[in-house]
């Protein structure tokens, strides 16, 4: 009898043996630029959550610096306050005042109040009087000019 020759179907249905490493190489090529890209953004997210807060931190840092300069100035404008405070219960402190502010004088001193007035140009208001005139000596269009707006009623009574 003869010989006879099995092929295998498999043979056909896989790809031939050259072209797997490049399949392989494809896939490796393919799965290593995922893994890249992934590292890339995880790294990306971690330099954008580590330098936000730096900023943070930054801006905290210059409010603090901030206060910190206004507190000494109220530190100082407190000192000032409590200096003049101590000041006030000396009694040449409180005789200047009751000297200044309210016109006190010693027994035997004899008190003078010169009155400046605080603009030049301001000047007393001298009351002016008011002169009525009788409705004859008004002409005769002024009497008409009272009638229609109702100024002789206002004099009259």
């Amino acid at each position: 009898m003869g010989e006879v020759q099995v092929s295998l179907v498999t043979d056909t249905l896989s790809p031939p043996r050259e072209a797997m490493p490049k399949r392989r190489r494809k896939r490796r090529r393919s799965r290593i630029g995922t893994v890249a890209f992934i590292v890339l953004l995880v790294s990306l997210g971690l330099v954008a959550t580590g330098v936000l807060p730096v900023r943070d931190y930054l801006e905290r840092e210059n409010e603090v610096n901030a206060a910190q300069s206004r507190l000494e100035q109220l530190q100082e404008r407190n000192a000032s306050l409590a200096a003049d405070v101590d000041a006030l219960y000396s009694e040449q402190e409180v005789e200047r005042i009751a000297r200044e502010q309210y016109g006190f004088v010693l027994p035997g001193e004899v008190g003078y109040v010169v009155l400046t007035p605080d603009q030049p140009d301001q000047q007393v208001p001298v009351p002016v009087e008011t002169v009525t005139v009788d409705q004859e000596e008004r002409s005769f269009l002024q009497r008409i000019l009272d009638f229609v707006t109702g100024s002789d009623i206002a004099t009259d009574g």
